[in-house]
């Protein structure tokens, strides 16, 4: 009896045994399987545009302090050491000096000189604005904390990681298809049902992705699409901007620039009359409300479409500076601010003048035009990555003078590009010696900035 007794214990522990073994392979094939049940379920939002302008405060963009200065950086590209060349190059200040980045700090250059630059701007609470490489590399992060939220996510993201040396060099050569040799959890229509429409995975955006610290996820979401400084009437963005609607009459009531804002007792308050109208530049013109225009713009085609191309359309900053150039608060004007008659009748051609002040705008991401600098416009993605320049533009209060007194009010040539940049230039208008700074690289000019001041471009070269 006893024995029957203990055969039937070992022949019921042996049952519980497999029933747990069953249950366990189970689990983990139902967790496998259930990581992504339903072909049809929608993504979350990884892009996390909840903060799209930020308005600089006096303090954060000082006008009027001749000890502290405003420094504003082209695209990096994890170019670690070229950044550290131009803030040494530049004698930044971290007690006294303002730093704004204009996005792309990280990718194309290698996974750790992203990290080191994300430090470096995360530690130092510098400001910035989100570039198209930027979001890339968070909407990455969003995902991959997404996917680890899911069942099975977790040891999916882990077992990607374990193989990735395995196919890191093909992939490095274009060869997608290094995913058909993997098994089945890691192949390339597996990673389509899992990753929204169009993603690569495994690329530099992924890569940076992976490595980075929550903290400096944090910091890259922290990143709005616009700075705003209403003291020096500028905005920072990484791509662009645009003054006008271009599928609308630059006279159309809609415009911003068409009309003075209603203000009461405007004609004595101009800095609010200023502030109107270049709030209404963000609210009022479509694509400017639009994060992948103001990440990715550079030119406008036919119907006022606008364009990632360089060499398709009219570049945006061509645009801006025609409609900034009618501007008619500086000068005499027929439009007077007691009207709130718009500017209407006029044929296109003939439009003069526009009841408006104009605002600069300072961009980066085009580099295949080099650095760009217009009368309202800097461009300062100078190509870094590709062995040219990293490019800052240096604001202190002369920047911002009204041109009523010193002796820094001099003329300036009101454009400038790369190619005046290795030549030492005799432009119309502009005072013997205050033209460009012939320094051995030609790295140091300077150039009018907003209504009648100056500020000073700086580069170094990249490696």
């Amino acid at each position: 009896m006893a024995r029957h007794k203990g055969n039937l214990y070992a022949c019921l522990l042996g049952i519980v045994l497999v029933i747990s073994i069953f249950w366990i392979v189970a689990g983990g094939l139902r967790n496998r399987v259930s990581f992504w049940p339903n072909p049809n379920s929608k993504f979350p939002d990884f892009s996390h545009y909840d903060n799209f302008t930020h308005t600089l405060s006096d303090e954060q963009f000082p006008t009027n302090d001749e000890d502290r200065r405003i420094i504003v950086i082209g695209d990096v590209h994890g170019m670690n050491e070229s950044l550290t060349a131009l803030l040494t190059r530049i004698s930044y200040d971290t007690q006294k000096d303002i730093l704004i980045h204009l996005g792309d700090l990280t990718t194309k250059g290698p996974v750790e000189d992203s990290l080191a630059v994300l430090s470096f701007m995360k530690n130092n609470n510098i400001l910035g604005v989100r570039g198209n490489n930027d979001q890339q590399v968070l909407e990455w992060r969003a995902w991959m904390d997404w996917i680890v939220s899911q069942p099975g996510g977790r040891d999916w993201l882990v077992e990607v990681d374990d193989r990735w040396p395995d196919y890191e060099l093909p992939l490095e050569k274009g060869n997608m298809f290094a995913f058909d040799s993997q098994p089945s959890l890691m192949k390339k229509h597996s990673w389509g049902k899992k990753v929204p429409e169009g993603w690569k995975p495994l690329g530099d955006h992924y890569q940076v992705a992976r490595a980075m610290s929550p903290s400096q996820y944090n910091y890259l979401r922290s990143l709005p699409l616009v700075l705003y400084a209403p003291a020096g009437h500028v905005f920072f963005v990484h791509a662009g901007l645009l003054a006008a609607d271009p599928s609308r009459k630059l006279t159309h009531y809609k415009q911003p620039l068409s009309h003075w804002p209603y203000i009461e007792q405007r004609e004595h308050n101009i800095p609010a009359i200023r502030k109107a109208q270049e709030l209404a530049l963000l609210s009022d013109i479509p694509q400017n409300q639009d994060p992948w225009v103001v990440q990715n713009i550079r030119s406008v085609r036919k119907k006022g479409k606008p364009t990632r191309s360089s060499s398709k359309g009219t570049p945006f900053s061509d645009l801006w500076n025609d409609v900034m150039n009618k501007c008619s608060g500086f000068r005499t004007s027929k439009t007077q601010f007691g009207s709130n008659t718009r500017l209407i009748g006029y044929q296109e051609s003939r439009l003069a003048d526009l009841p408006c002040y104009p605002s600069t705008v300072v961009y980066g991401h085009a580099a295949g035009r080099g650095l760009d600098v217009k009368r309202w416009s800097v461009g300062l993605d100078s190509g870094c990555f590709y062995g040219r320049k990293l490019s800052a533009l240096v604001l202190d209060a002369r920047s911002f003078s009204s041109g009523a007194s010193g002796d820094h009010t001099f003329d300036f040539p009101s454009e400038a590009t790369t190619d005046q940049l290795h030549a030492e230039p005799s432009l119309p208008g502009a005072v013997t010696n205050h033209t460009f700074d012939s320094l051995s690289s030609a790295t140091d000019l300077r150039i009018k900035f907003d209504h009648a001041g100056e500020a000073r471009i700086i580069s170094v070269k990249c490696h």
